[in-house]
């Protein structure tokens, strides 16, 4: 009797923990905020195969020729994570994004180091990862080194022009400044 009471507590438990577990992945959730759907929270890449979100991704990404010059340097990438804070929303974030995901789509680099978070007009997520995280405009895009330490970021668009030179210097420790608009 007591390891049937014990299997049904792990039961129990174990269902728990997997439904918990899923709400986390798909906890990304589509609003309409000023008249349009977007994305908040964090989300799987999938979600920007959705049609509100298709066509810019796509066009963005399949037109974007990546400068092989400007990668010198970024071959230790996948010993980082990489943090984006988007507005599916936002003009910068519809540029950026699709050209980041294309350079590390290139690279390799490990779908399960990256983290991608939709924000809304106020840079606000469904359940505050931005928070302490200094996200004032979009996209940001945060690189972390193994121990969890932000070692540079690329905040609207790349300081150097090119998002592959930004990241190699990232990578060589040595990020640029960031210079972006007051909007």
């Amino acid at each position: 009797m007591k390891k049937i009471y014990l299997f049904t507590i792990f039961l129990a438990f174990s269902f728990s923990f997997f439904n918990c577990a899923q709400q986390k992945v798909a906890h990304n959730t589509k609003v309409v905020e000023n008249g349009k759907n977007i994305l908040i929270g964090e989300f799987d890449r999938k979600a920007l195969e959705d049609p509100e979100f298709k066509k810019w991704f796509d066009d963005e990404y399949n037109s974007y020729e990546i400068e092989q010059n400007k990668l010198v340097g970024i071959e230790n990438l996948k010993d980082y994570s990489i943090e984006i804070f988007l507005g599916t929303w936002c003009p910068d974030s519809r540029r950026e994004v699709p050209r980041l995901l294309k350079i590390l789509d290139q690279e390799k680099f490990p779908a399960s180091q990256l983290h991608l978070i939709a924000v809304n007009h106020k840079k606000k997520s469904n359940n505050g990862e931005e928070v302490g995280k200094n996200v004032s405009h979009v996209p940001t895009i945060i690189v972390y080194d193994k121990n969890k330490k932000e070692v540079g970021r690329i905040v609207e668009s790349p300081v150097s022009a090119y998002l592959e030179e930004d990241l190699a210097q990232i990578v060589k420790g040595t990020p640029l400044k960031p210079n972006y608009s007051n909007d």
